[in-house]
């Protein structure tokens, strides 16, 4: 019987799948939400003195994911290749996991490349995990599953 308890979708358990890279990332902790907006145009038919709105440009905001710094690694590679001069588009997936670990959604990010890359501050007095942020730039969302 299904008990309605285990059935959510807890934001803590994703897996994140970046196309041409073989190793495992597992190690990011954080991913920023998916956002998508429309820009709302202004339009007036005939002599219809009501002003509508109509849809415009969408535009998704960049996706900004933290992980636990591991050193360099294909991700970073990816990131320096752009840095040389090379565009490198790539899709990234975003899979949003049940408790069971089966795969209840998954989102892929077309034409991603890395816009920022941000390594661990150093402290010499802290006791914190280094974190790294790198920020994804992507053209639209496919749903998947």
């Amino acid at each position: 019987m299904s008990n309605p308890t285990n059935n959510y979708i807890g934001s803590f358990h994703f897996r994140v799948h970046v196309e041409g890279i073989t190793a495992p990332i597992n190690s990011f902790f954080k991913v920023s939400s998916l956002t998508s907006s429309e820009e709302g145009v202004d339009m007036m038919h005939g002599n219809d003195r009501s002003v509508r709105k109509m849809p415009g440009r969408q535009d998704w905001q960049d996706l900004e994911m933290e992980r636990y710094y591991e050193g360099m690694d294909e991700l970073y590679a990816w990131r320096q290749r752009i840095v040389d001069g090379h565009f490198d588009a790539r899709t990234v997936r975003l899979d949003y996991l049940r408790a069971d670990g089966s795969v209840a959604r998954s989102m892929a990010l077309m034409e991603c490349w890395p816009i920022k890359w941000v390594l661990p501050e150093c402290d010499a007095m802290g006791s914190h995990i280094a974190v790294e942020k790198v920020t994804l730039a992507y053209d639209s969302v496919l749903m998947l599953a």
